[in-house]
């Protein structure tokens, strides 16, 4: 996930259990964006934003408040969705399909996993001279370059000696030969209001020089969020794991 509070930051625990720290934390049961749910105490690990996990009442890990330093009042919720996708995205409608070895042609599939190209990334690198492209969460957050070699054309996703080369952005060709994958290989499949395509395909910007075009619209930041109080009649609650 993305923090809204400071754009350019990323949560990478995206694991469901109680957090150490949180252990034996007494919290109150509070109600944010139609979720009930317990808050943790302020996690030490980040420090660009006071960070908070936030718990189900089965005591999973559901999301995060992260409030600004400098205004506690300002603050933003994070909540995990069903699959990695809509999570970093902070979208719902992703759907999860079939492992992308279902859609190949067996001689295909056989010489895929006969040399070992069974990873999102060994994956991709086969599909660089042509349209097909292969797209991963943590992809999102770094998008990889492209390194084409000027004397033969090799195209790669790391330098290869012998070769003049010069990196490159991926190019997504077409947008129906994008394939959404897990590290398991999984399709996943976006909704029609994604912002996915977005992030992969910069729309260009009007030239600063062009007098006709209109100003560009300044992305709007998500407002700040107010914390209703938990509710008088629920009692505070030890959070704890649950019994092995």
């Amino acid at each position: 996930m993305e923090s809204e509070l400071v754009p350019g930051f990323f949560y990478k625990d995206s694991g469901r259990d109680i957090t150490e720290h949180d252990l034996d934390i007494v919290s109150d049961l509070w109600t944010i964006d139609g979720h009930e749910v317990y808050r943790g105490s302020r996690d030490p690990r980040y420090t660009h934003a006071q960070v908070y996990w936030l718990y189900s009442e089965d005591l999973d890990r559901v999301g995060l408040s992260e409030h600004s330093l400098s205004d506690q009042a300002d603050f933003r919720v994070l909540w995990f969705r069903d699959t990695d996708f809509g999570t970093f995205l902070q979208e719902d409608g992703w759907v999860r399909g079939e492992d992308i070895w279902s859609s190949l042609p067996r001689a295909v599939f056989d010489r895929f996993v006969n040399e070992g190209w069974t990873t999102p990334t060994t994956f991709l690198e086969q599909c660089l001279h042509g349209p097909a492209r292969l797209v991963w969460p943590a992809m999102l957050r770094t998008p990889p370059d492209v390194y084409v070699c000027t004397t033969c054309g090799r195209r790669s996703l790391s330098p290869k000696q012998g070769c003049q080369m010069v990196a490159e952005p991926l190019d997504f060709p077409t947008t129906e030969k994008v394939f959404f994958v897990d590290e398991d290989m999984i399709v996943h499949r976006p909704p029609p209001t994604s912002r996915v395509w977005d992030l992969l395909i910069p729309q260009p910007q009007p030239s600063p020089s062009d007098d006709s075009q209109e100003p560009p619209e300044t992305e709007q930041q998500p407002p700040a969020q107010t914390l209703p109080p938990p509710g008088p009649e629920t009692p505070p609650r030890t959070l704890e794991p649950p019994p092995q």
